[in-house]
């Protein structure tokens, strides 16, 4: 498809470990066997990469074939290679002995200095650390690298633009970047020659201060060939985002791998909840999703998200807990039998690819299935099958014989279900048995996985992605990008967490923020500026500019906005509030992003989909009995016209308008004369426009006064929406959406 280029894969760089680290004095690179809210939504490891193409099935690696050690630190500290440092509620984890990865507690500032013994040599991986952040630091700050090759001094010239957070109690003075090279190459540090610093300023940042840029210089003759450099700003209280260029001194050319596929940003995605899509139970396959294709591209998609096509017990069972979600992974090298072959997918993605849409896979690599062969190969023994389909037996025995063994995670007892060394399960969902990161084999099993899937399709979003540890997302992240330069990487992370933006995701869920604001708006409980209050949040916690954020008002692990602002909200037009949810998503900065059936009322005209369980059963894994709609039943025949043609003319008014995209500045427009319950105002700037936008929530047309400068025509309607304007201002009346265009919004502006 148009855009679309395909790279040869990245040189082998043997089992080299990982980028270096910054992280702060009472932070933990801790890897942990259980994978839920209780126990921390983040996961890591120092580990070796994978050295040449991964193997579907690797052997076994031996436990002396990797092995760690701390050959600097500072001259106080006593940390030493750890494994498993952090015990949970006194749950020893599982001792496999074969520690591929290391784990670290550091216990004072400064720098320390891993080595890895691997059977293709010796590497090394540096961990900086930074003093404890205080409690009332406020947010992190940012960074963004850039940088240009300079032939007459044949040198490098790299700019850092750091900027404190909004609600920082740091002095701009205060405010540095650390730079590490990655481990293994020739530059040395003193070769880095810093120009300027952040600035001279002594008082408190203000709105108006402005980002000033460390320049750094390195000579070309410093490099030993292709070279990254990895920077992370510090106020002196809490260091923020870690950004990675490359230096090729040979092409004199600089790249930014830290930064999304250009396409992106002129995105609309669409996910489909696979199984419900064609209307009726069991008749959704690859051959009716080629046929919709063409009703994606009338809608404006660019992007469709299918959830996941590859074999998994749920879609193998008549009423499936949740339905058919298929997030219980038995083969990460196939498709569903119910779905189609192989070859019919990709038959799918190229008819996708011929309207110019890109396919993302749903990538669901924290846990696994209780039904996929290698798990089942572990199990030396079962218990009583007791005849319920819903409940797994009992493990009286496991074969750790089994070379599959330590690719699951372990505690070192048993459970009430399990036999020691008891396997864990995401969430304590035994259809879920979690992934162990620590051994290598496995790792490579699922990069292999990856690279199976990255050249057939565009984009991966990666399920329970804080349930994977930052070292693989690392190492995938660079092997796909080497097959293909614009794939990209979409997180579910909740709440959204700025780590995943170093060097892994390009894009991010904002399921706390924005979606949680979205639905609170449309039931009437928050003021509509509460949802531009969740698009600022994402600067102050240290998101960076580049990165992108889905504005997302609804997935298929959440309410259906629309149900819950009608069983739970004041609201009397609540398709009205749907839309104009919709309208925020698209006109906020941010990706805008559609779950199936939205735009076409499903949480009204759609079949619903009915749990699995009575109602007097108390079983409280059925999701469903919260929202029979969130995975309802696609309604084709039956749906409001107008509510369609107005996502279809605002995905339309997206495409036009630059100013709208996610790299527009977000700005205060002045106004007057609103209900600040259901009206919400707001502008939108880039070098050649401005335009203030209304979003109306309320029931019925709302009155707005806005600067006289801004002309009245609704460029989303085409029409004149003045209405017995004052002399000193240009009032307009809105319906749903309203978008002005105006010289300037004269409010103070920032990026968001």
């Amino acid at each position: 498809m148009s855009g679309r280029t395909m790279s040869s894969p990245e040189p082998s760089r043997g089992h080299r470990p990982g980028p270096p680290r910054f992280i702060h004095a009472d932070e933990l690179i801790v890897d942990p066997i259980f994978v839920d809210s209780q126990h921390g939504l983040d996961r890591d490891n120092l580990a070796p990469s994978i050295d040449g193409p991964p193997e579907r099935d690797p052997d076994p690696y031996d436990p002396e074939a990797f092995s760690w050690s701390l050959i600097e630190r500072p001259d106080d500290s006593d940390a030493i290679v750890e494994f498993a440092p952090s015990p949970y509620d006194d749950v020893e984890q599982y001792d496999h002995g074969d520690h591929h990865t290391a784990e670290f507690r550091p216990d004072v500032p400064g720098t320390y200095v891993f080595e890895l013994d691997a059977p293709d040599g010796t590497h090394r991986q540096t961990v900086r650390v930074f003093p404890a952040a205080p409690d009332d630091t406020g947010g992190p700050p940012r960074l963004e690298l850039d940088g240009r090759y300079e032939a007459e001094t044949d040198e490098f010239v790299l700019v850092a633009d750091a900027e404190l957070s909004p609600t920082s109690n740091a002095f701009r003075d205060g405010l540095t970047v650390e730079w590490l090279p990655e481990d293994g190459t020739e530059l040395s540090l003193s070769d880095v020659t810093i120009e300027s610093p952040i600035t001279e300023s002594t008082t408190p940042p203000s709105e108006d201060d402005e980002v000033v840029g460390q320049q750094v210089r390195i000579p070309a003759d410093a490099l030993d060939g292709s070279t990254r450099l990895f920077a992370a700003p510090y106020d002196g209280h809490v260091v923020g985002n870690v950004d990675e260029i490359v230096l090729d001194p040979d092409a004199g050319t600089v790249e930014l791998p830290n930064r999304p596929p250009e396409w992106l940003d002129d995105a609309v995605v669409y996910e489909i909840f696979t199984r419900s899509f064609a209307g009726e139970p069991g008749e959704t396959d690859f051959e009716f999703l080629a046929e919709q294709v063409s009703y994606l591209d009338e809608l404006g998609i660019d992007m469709v998200w299918l959830t996941p096509i590859v074999p998994a017990w749920s879609a193998q069972v008549d009423r499936a807990p949740g339905g058919p979600h298929a997030y219980s992974t038995e083969d990460y090298f196939d498709t569903a039998d119910d779905l189609g072959t192989i070859e019919e997918y990709e038959r799918f993605v190229e008819t996708c690819h011929d309207h110019d849409i890109r396919v993302c896979f749903d990538l669901v690599i924290n846990h696994a299935g209780w039904t996929n062969p290698r798990f089942q190969d572990t199990i030396a023994e079962l218990g009583e099958d007791i005849g319920d389909e819903y409940v797994l037996p009992h493990v009286e025995a496991w074969d750790s014989d089994s070379p599959y063994f330590d690719w699951f995670d372990r505690r070192a007892d048993g459970t009430d279900t399990d036999a020691p060394p008891a396997a864990m399960y995401f969430f304590g969902t035994r259809l879920q048995p979690n992934l162990n990161y620590g051994n290598v084999a496995l790792r490579e099993h699922i990069m292999a996985a990856a690279e199976f899937w990255a050249p057939k399709v565009d984009a991966f979003r990666c399920d329970i992605a804080w349930g994977v540890p930052h070292s693989f997302w690392k190492e995938l992240r660079r092997r796909v990008r080497s097959m293909d330069s614009e794939f990209m990487l979409l997180d579910e992370t909740i709440p959204r967490m700025p780590s995943f933006t170093e060097s892994e995701f390009d894009a991010h869920f904002d399921t706390t923020g924005f979606m949680d604001a979205a639905h609170a708006v449309a039931r009437g409980d928050r003021p509509a500026a509460d949802i531009v209050r969740a698009i600022e949040k994402r600067f102050i916690d240290g998101f960076p500019t580049f990165t992108r954020l889905l504005n997302t008002t609804e997935n298929h692990d959440e309410r259906r906005l629309y149900y819950e602002a009608k069983t739970e909200g004041r609201r009397e037009n609540v398709p009205k509030a749907q839309r104009a949810a919709m309208a925020a998503a698209v006109t906020l900065p941010g990706i805008p992003f559609v779950l199936y059936g939205q735009e076409r009322l499903i949480g009204e005209y759609g079949t619903p989909r009915e749990s699995a369980f009575d109602e007097e059963d108390d079983r409280s894994d059925d999701d469903i009995r919260n929202d029979p709609y969130k995975r309802a039943f696609m309604n084709w025949d039956e749906y409001p016209d107008e509510h369609f043609r107005f996502y279809r003319d605002l995905f339309d008014i997206y495409h036009e308008l630059d100013v709208l995209g996610p790299g527009a500045d977000l700005a205060q427009a002045p106004h007057s004369n609103v209900d600040p319950d259901d009206v919400l105002v707001f502008g939108r700037e880039t070098d050649e426009q401005s335009v203030v936008v209304v979003i109306n929530f309320g029931d019925g047309p709302a009155t707005v006064d806005l600067r006289n400068a801004v002309d009245p025509c609704n460029l989303f309607t085409g029409e004149n929406c003045e209405t017995g304007s004052p002399d000193h201002a240009t009032r307009v009346e809105v319906e749903t959406l309203g978008v002005f265009e105006t010289p300037s919004v004269l409010g103070p502006s920032h990026r968001p």
